[in-house]
């Protein structure tokens, strides 16, 4: 059984019959469900809560560098729009300064952009910043992309031109799922994540639900507004110590689309219950409407027995 709650439906449709008001009783009825839907993975709350601990510890001075490199951006659109002054100065020297003032004034400026480039080089970038794919947006153009890769090695025969479509595949996908709303936004990555885990076996995608409050955590570790998605590639250097503690996690993925199965087998019969209502007492309900229907013949055969 899955664990989800049966969903309550309020509207009233056109057909609806008008009804007495008598008890009635609540009951579930079975019906066929779709048999292509991707659940996602179940994991439990203590291991959200372990693998949400790791990532901000593996997001340790993401912020910090974001931070640095914004204030760094100010100084440097000032720099541009005072820039073609300073040339025009260099550029166009007075008659009476010898050629030597010209070339101290060169070397000057030229020292400062040295400077200047050598502090850009010594602001570290932190490596797993590299290997990051943020936002519900990039993340599914980028596993598009992957399953797109992946079909075009399986059809096409040359290896040229698929070799330069192949670059860095997402291997973890971090999801707040439950600080996004409405959840439809999100509800097409565990079927993009079975769809590649079905053509590439080998090296799955862990899709890893979060607890309440990871997105706020996260934005605050990685110095943006909104954080719901985040993926890691496979070129990060840490990544088999995380996936150690993703080994409880379930793999998705989509049986019917695996190409390599020998014999092939039926998807299972999906059984969905619907909540509605059933008379308390069938015998007396069976009585009403025999009367129901008796009384709507009598009337009927009046009105064709009266004269016009």
């Amino acid at each position: 059984m899955s664990n989800k709650t049966a969903r309550t439906h309020n509207h009233v449709s056109n057909r609806a019959k008008i009804r007495d008001g008598g008890a009635r009783k609540v009951v579930f009825r079975g019906l066929l469900d779709n048999p292509y839907r991707i659940q996602w993975p179940t994991v439990p709350f203590n291991v959200q809560s372990a693998i949400l601990a790791l990532t901000l510890a593996t997001l340790d001075g993401v912020a910090e560098h974001q931070l640095k490199r914004k204030r760094k951006r100010q100084p440097k659109a000032d720099q541009q729009q005072q820039q073609p002054q300073k040339k025009r100065l260099v550029d166009a020297p007075s008659e009476t300064q010898s050629p030597g003032f010209n070339d101290a004034q060169t070397v000057a400026i030229d020292g400062s952009s040295a400077s200047a480039s050598l502090e850009e080089v010594s602001f570290e970038r932190p490596i797993i910043l590299q290997h990051l794919v943020i936002g519900i947006n990039e993340v599914t153009k980028q596993l598009e992309s992957q399953i797109r890769t992946k079909r075009l090695t399986v059809i096409s025969t040359t290896s040229d031109p698929i070799q330069a479509l192949h670059s860095c595949s997402l291997q973890v996908i971090l999801v707040c799922r439950a600080d996004i709303n409405p959840p439809i936004l999100i509800d097409h990555l565990p079927h993009l994540v079975a769809a590649y885990n079905s053509l590439q076996p080998q090296s799955p995608i862990k899709l890893v639900p979060l607890p309440v409050g990871a997105e706020l955590l996260l934005s605050r570790a990685v110095g943006l507004r909104r954080a719901a998605v985040m993926g890691i590639d496979s070129e990060w250097p840490d990544l088999n110590a995380f996936m150690s503690s993703l080994e409880t996690v379930p793999t998705l993925a989509a049986t019917w689309l695996t190409s390599s199965v020998p014999h092939p087998k039926f998807v299972p019969t999906h059984i969905k219950h619907l909540r509605t209502s059933a008379p308390k007492d069938m015998k007396v309900e069976k009585q009403r409407r025999k009367e129901g229907k008796a009384l709507k013949k009598e009337t009927g055969s009046k009105k064709i027995l009266e004269p016009r």
